[in-house]
């Protein structure tokens, strides 16, 4: 009997190796095109030797790690947390299925679906009942990140320091790196997972809205829409151009799915269309049109000698870089909301129809001294108006820190700050639901008299919005979505008028960034997570007046170009002449027109 147990253990051991050496020869997946839903898949962290499973004997809902041991730089804290791995158990094995155009990650002996922690910290991965979408991005080498949530940077990874065994950590760290290899022990639980999701999931499809000269709100009085819509749920919606304006082919509703493809594809139709009229009344989709991706599609053509004429517009179409001959990029200075500017690609790029600007931990690849890159761009040089209506249609990830603002500056700025005015389109701050609208003077700022600020209350964040500005020579107006927030006056006092109260009867130019707080206002920035504002388009409209004057001027630079030297010293009249100390009047400054 004795050699017979020590015959057993030897086989046992044996087996053991041989079950050691299975594990470890399992197929490794390089790229997410080699994952299939009919098999199962270990994940597999290298850094800390850990496989994420799904211990049902604790009860709860975390994912837990086993064979848990750490190499020399990510040492294990807490023992207890290691468990023995076994391939062959069903809570080990993953799914990995996609389901109208999502990604879920299903755990077959739980039957429940991963969950990646999304506020950041020590928030745990853990499984559920509902299913939620995942990410899963690889470097084609075989090492792979797991998102929830797009825009919060989180990822699951092995951090053993913290309260779960199974955690949430930044990208720059090396417990959100797994792999992912082929377990054959599990067969996949297709048909359960399927049924599991068809009676779950809310469907969701991608909402698009392209203007000219106009918006569409989702009520009569404005109101913003997100990117995505719940399939087969009526969508209502405005259509709002600018007064002069009028859309001959109205609304063009087009849904459906490949909206950019052809309309049949092998007999198959992909998608269909139809216009409605564009109206300030409310007009519905009904739920049987919304039945895949919408684009809603309006252009407004200016119908009347007196509206107001578009004079710039940045629709953000391209990809990379913005126009180099509309804006150049906010250069690093002292400011709070500049600090950390950077010229950098990845803080200010043009994607998907929108110009995206960044706040990003600095980067490994980057030889910079400060915790951050932001970025921002102006049209400082390139453009700037006096009096008209400005607007852009704009979308922020809230967070901690998060300090965004479309906004103006005085084109001459000799005067210094404040005194030569400041006018704050849109701001916003950390994680509030409201935007700020503020002008800068030396009569609001350095003299303390008068409110130069206004807010609106209850914005919702992740919709698209519009925020708008009409500066004329007696007042400055806001708007948000088309709603009036409140008017800046000139004064009447000509002591006030002394003191600097009204700067605006000057050329200004436009800044779009993406900045953070230091405390002082916004709160301090959480240099983990990535910040993200993204700019639709921007557009400026000036009275049919103005740009009446500019036609004059352009022709009568034509007329007079072979004879004036626009030496960039020296300003000249309407006549070609040259002025050493221009005073109030339209002038040619440079080679461009200036209003002083």
């Amino acid at each position: 009997m004795h050699y017979f147990c020590t015959a057993m253990k030897r086989i046992l051991s044996i087996l053991a190796t041989i079950f050691v050496v299975c594990v470890n020869a399992q197929t490794q997946v390089n790229s997410t095109e080699q994952l299939s839903a009919e098999k199962t898949y270990t994940i597999y962290n290298p850094h800390f030797t850990a496989y994420a499973i799904f211990s049902p004997e604790d009860h709860s809902t975390y994912v837990w790690t086993a064979e848990m041991t750490g190499d020399e730089g990510h040492a294990v804290k807490n023992d207890s947390y290691s468990q023995t791995f076994d391939p062959t158990s069903p809570y080990g094995a993953w799914m990995v299925v996609e389901y109208h155009q999502h990604t879920y990650i299903y755990n077959v002996g739980a039957q429940k679906f991963l969950v990646v922690g999304v506020t950041g910290g020590t928030q745990a991965t853990t499984l559920q009942d509902d299913p939620v979408p995942v990410t899963i991005s690889d470097d084609g080498e075989g090492n792979f990140n797991f998102i929830t949530t797009e825009g919060k940077r989180n990822y699951m990874c092995v951090a053993p320091q913290m309260t779960y065994p199974v955690s949430v950590w930044t990208t720059d760290d090396a417990g959100s790196v797994w792999q992912i290899r082929e377990n054959t022990s599990v067969p996949a639980d297709y048909e359960t997972c399927m049924a599991i999701l068809e009676s779950k999931v809310i469907l969701t499809g991608k909402l698009e809205i392209v203007t000219r000269n106009g918006n569409i709100y989702s009520g009569a009085s404005g109101g913003g829409f997100t990117d995505n819509i719940v399939l087969s749920q009526p969508i209502t919606f405005s259509a709002q151009g600018v007064d002069g304006y009028s859309c001959p082919d109205g609304v063009v509703i087009r849904h459906g799915r490949n909206l950019d493809g052809p309309q049949f594809v092998e007999g198959e139709k992909q998608w269909s269309e139809y216009p409605v009229e564009a109206n300030k009344a409310l007009t519905t989709i009904p739920a049987d049109s919304v039945d895949g991706d919408i684009r809603l599609t309006a252009i407004w053509e200016r119908v009347s000698e007196d509206a107001d004429v578009l004079v710039f517009s940045d629709e953000f179409d391209g990809e990379g870089e913005p126009r180099a001959d509309y804006w150049m990029r906010t250069p690093r200075a002292r400011s709070t909301w500049n600090r950390w500017c950077s010229a950098d690609p990845r803080v200010v790029f043009e994607q998907g129809g929108a110009l995206h600007c960044l706040a990003i931990r600095t980067p490994d690849d980057v030889e910079d001294t400060e915790p951050m890159l932001t970025g921002g761009i102006k049209s400082q040089g390139l453009f700037s108006f006096q009096y008209g209506h400005a607007e852009a249609r704009i979308k922020t990830n809230q967070w901690r820190g998060n300090f965004p603002a479309f906004w103006m500056m005085p084109a001459d700025n000799s005067a210094g700050w404040p005194n030569a005015g400041e006018i704050d389109i849109w701001e916003t701050i950390d994680n509030s639901t409201q935007s700020w609208h503020t002008v800068h003077t030396n009569w609001t700022y350095n003299l303390h008299q008068g409110t130069n600020s206004q807010t609106k209350s209850g914005i919702d964040y992740s919709c698209w919005h519009t925020y708008a500005v009409d500066l004329n020579s007696e007042a400055i107006t806001w708007y948000v979505d088309g709603a009036k927030v409140w008017s800046y006056t000139k004064s009447t006092d000509s002591n006030a008028l002394s003191n600097g109260q009204w700067p605006f009867d000057a050329p200004f130019y436009l800044i779009l960034n993406q900045s953070v707080g230091n405390g002082s206002w916004a709160a301090n920035a959480d240099t983990n997570h990535t910040y993200e504002t993204l700019f639709d388009w921007v557009r400026v409209y000036q009275p049919a007046d103005i740009t009446a004057v500019d036609r004059m001027i352009e022709e009568e630079l034509e007329a007079r170009k072979s004879n004036l030297s626009l030496r960039s010293q020296l300003y000249y009249d309407l006549q070609g002449r040259p002025v050493s100390n221009p005073s109030h009047g339209i002038y040619i400054y440079k080679g461009k027109k200036i209003i002083r």
